[in-house]
Order: C-alpha cells, then sequence, then structure tokens
C-alpha cells in the first residue's frame, strides 16, 4: 500500500528516518520543517517523490499552504506523521510560562493544525496520523517543567482525535528511550531507523487499529 505522505517536524533523527523509510516503501512525501535548507537537501537527496516544503506548524496560513502544495503535486495525504517539538523544558528556577507558550503552540495547537489542514484527505484516503510522543506524557519530570505540562496535553489531543476520527487511525506512540541518529546508536538508545520502520508498519495497516504503542529498546 502506496499513498501521500506528510511528515510535520523532519530533522536529522526522526523525522528524517520516517522520510526515507517511508519514501524507500513508495510512498510520496511532503517534508515540513521551518530548516529549509535541511529538508532541501533531504528531498534533493531522495529525488522523484520528495517534496520540501518550508511550513512553521505555528501558522495556520503556512500549514494550508503547504497541505496544499502536497496535495497538488502526489494527491490526497493518506498518513500524517507529527514529529515537530518545539525543543525540550527545563528545571524549576529555569522553567518559564513563555517557553511552555512556545512548546505548547508547536507541540499541540501546531498538531491539531496540520490535522485539521489535511482532515479532508484522511477521511477520503481513510488515512493515519502519528504523534511522535513520549513517556514523558505519564511521569513525573522535574528536570523538564515545560515538557510534563506540554506532554499530557499532546497524548490527550491524541487520544480524543482518535475517539472522534472513527474513519482515521489516530496513534500516540510513546517513546521510552533516546533515540540517535542512523548509525549512530548508542547501547542505551534506539535508532531512528528504528522508529521509522514502525511508523511505517502503522501507516500500512488495513484492518487493525492502534490508539497508542509503547516503543523503547529492548
Amino acid at each position: 500500500m502506496t499513498g501521500t505522505a506528510v511528515v510535520a517536524g523532519v530533522g536529522p533523527k526522526i523525522g528524517e528516518a520516517v522520510v526515507r523509510e517511508l519514501h524507500d516503501a513508495g510512498y510520496d512525501v511532503g517534508l515540513f520543517a521551518r530548516s529549509e535548507e535541511f529538508i532541501a537537501e533531504l528531498a534533493a537527496d531522495l529525488g522523484d517523490g520528495a517534496l520540501a516544503v518550508p511550513t512553521d506548524v505555528t501558522d495556520e496560513a503556512s500549514v494550508e499552504a503547504g497541505m496544499a502544495t502536497v496535495r497538488e503535486a502526489f494527491g490526497p495525504v493518506s498518513a500524517l506523521v507529527l514529529n515537530a517539538t518545539g525543543g525540550g523544558g527545563r528545571p524549576i528556577g529555569q522553567a518559564n510560562a513563555e517557553r511552555l507558550r512556545k512548546i505548547f503552540d508547536v507541540r499541540v495547537a501546531g498538531s491539531l493544525t496540520c490535522v485539521d489542514a489535511a482532515l479532508s484527505d484522511l477521511r477520503e484516503t481513510e488515512g493515519t496520523v502519528i504523534f511522535s510522543g513520549t513517556t514523558y506524557a505519564d511521569s513525573l519530570v522535574p528536570e523538564q517543567i515545560e515538557w510534563g505540562a506540554v506532554g499530557p496535553a499532546a497524548r490527550g489531543l491524541s487520544n480524543s482525535l482518535a475517539t472522534a476520527l472513527d474513519d482515521v487511525q489516530v496513534t500516540y506512540v510513546r517513546i521510552g528511550s533516546r533515540v540517535d541518529p542512523v548509525g549512530e546508536v548508542g547501547d542505551d538508545a534506539l535508532s531512528a531507523a528504528t522508529v521509522a520502520s514502525t511508523y511505517r508498519e502503522l501507516v500500512e495497516r488495513d484492518e487493525a487499529i492502534t490508539w497508542e504503542l509503547d516503543l523503547r529498546q529492548r
């Protein structure tokens, strides 16, 4: 099964690995990120079927224009990977509301903006939405105060969408180990390639639906 995928938040770890995995499997892939040079080089390396679309997920007009660009090039979006994070949190005394709002705008509001922009396509294709999630969503993280607030919000958004969209698979992947780039994997980390392979398996399901999935190093 192939189709059109959008990966929002394409960086050198999970984002790049997912783009390569889906593209290698025959999917046309739209690459969303603010890092214009990085996604342009990645799309050029992949060639046909890969399109770099500089996009700020916190800007509704930018997201809508990006989805329209991908749709015009490849057809309706059947898979949406939400991988933009907005960075990490900080310990008490350094954490602040401005930082929390910034991360929330990317991780939660930005994710909903991307889903809204692709919703008609996802329903038409009975597609898949994947959140790159974290175990920070269900544990205490005093060293990252802002993430300790935003993580549960993103998980809640994913679960709410999964309940509301009975014609679209929405999966929150709870990543419980550090993720290293392909070829640079430490003993206590997951390879980004392993994460990407898991995402492809979710995208290609045509019967069973998974709302949440735990993923960590063996």
